[in-house]
């Protein structure tokens, strides 16, 4: 699954430019914060952005269920200890009240905007409000995020709507056909990963999981399953793409804006404070 790429996905940031802008506006916010002599975000490091995009990627090959032979035998349904994510960013409920005033931008009870912190003044929105403009500009406007908003009810319901296609629910037999011939008895992928046998949140799998796996991504191959579900996805993604044309392609006018500005943000906000 690692190279295919939904045609709706063309509007809006990869995982690794996505992952990029989330840790720059983590990187703004920490040097908004350390402004006003506040230490922000202590361990936060370019690690993030690694980190981040393996996460998203293994969630991205697990769209129509495992779809990786190796993983599955050494992993069976289990996701990777790296699916958990790394450091968190700072809860705000551990923040001072003038560090929530800073970051938010908000007076201390909430009621309007705070002007000014230790005698600095407060930017509109706080700290994160100016990360918002400085890494995201016009991607942060509410025509944009009506687009991004868009794009995600698209993903959900397309998904939803292409799993009860009729060459959908026919590959599913075949894979569950494929599945009672090697001795396992499954309706479909989303069963097998289901099986209340597994423990997923252990360290590790059975031995009777990875077995499932196995057999699993095998009768996948054999009834090209995965690529059954990504060409009918494809299909119905196309298809939205054609009726909403006018709002997606504003969308990515401030997508490539957005990407566009990453590298000279990477130079300039990067490399952790001294």
């Amino acid at each position: 699954m690692a190279p295919l790429r939904l045609p709706i996905n063309r509007y809006v940031l990869t995982a690794e430019e996505e992952a990029t802008s989330e840790y720059l506006t983590y990187r703004v916010e920490q040097a908004c914060m350390r402004g006003f002599g506040f230490r922000y975000l202590p361990h936060l490091s370019t690690d993030y952005i690694s980190r981040a995009v393996a996460v998203r990627r293994e969630y991205e090959s697990r769209r129509y269920g495992i779809s990786d032979r190796a993983i599955a035998a050494e992993r069976g349904y289990h996701l990777s200890p790296a699916s958990a994510g790394g450091q968190k960013p700072q809860n705000i409920n551990t923040l001072s009240t003038a560090e929530r005033v800073a970051l938010s931008g908000r007076t201390a009870d909430g009621s309007g905007s705070a002007p000014s912190v230790r005698g600095r003044p407060v930017p509109s929105g706080g700290c994160a409000g100016k990360a918002a403009r400085t890494v995201q500009g016009d991607s942060a406007s509410d025509e944009a995020r009506h687009g991004h908003d868009l794009v995600v009810r698209l993903r959900h319901e397309l998904f939803l709507e292409s799993r009860t296609d009729p060459r959908v629910t026919a590959v599913d037999r075949e894979w569950s056909a494929c599945m009672s011939g090697k001795g396992f008895r499954y309706r479909d992928p989303d069963a097998a990963i289901g099986d209340s046998r597994w423990n997923l949140q252990s360290d590790a799998p059975s031995r009777g999981e990875i077995a499932v796996a196995k057999a699993d991504i095998a009768c996948k191959r054999r009834t090209n399953l995965l690529g059954v579900n990504f060409a009918v996805e494809a299909e119905y993604q196309n298809a939205a793409v054609s009726d909403h044309a006018e709002e997606l392609s504003t969308l990515l006018e401030h997508r490539n804006t957005e990407s566009g500005r990453l590298p000279r943000l990477m130079a300039q906000y990067g490399t952790p404070p001294a």
